[in-house]
């Protein structure tokens, strides 16, 4: 593996990470902060999405026009 896809792999992980630390904070830590709720799963979904690379969701609209001639 090269240095690049070695830092995309590393990034990707860290960011996942941080998004299930922000969204297990959200739901775990929820009476001590309420008013930060929101946010915190905005950061958590929002890391996680940022994590996903960028080809996979430039084929994500091909998913939802497959042919499905085997039925």
């Amino acid at each position: 593996m090269d240095k690049r896809n070695r830092w995309l792999a590393f990034r990707g992980r860290v960011l996942v990470l941080m998004g299930i630390f922000s969204l297990g904070s959200a739901i775990f830590l929820a009476d001590n902060f309420p008013q930060y709720l929101p946010i915190l799963v905005l950061f958590g979904v929002g890391f996680i999405a940022m994590a996903v690379p960028k080809r996979v969701w430039c084929k994500l609209p091909a998913w939802f026009h497959r042919d499905d001639s085997w039925l």
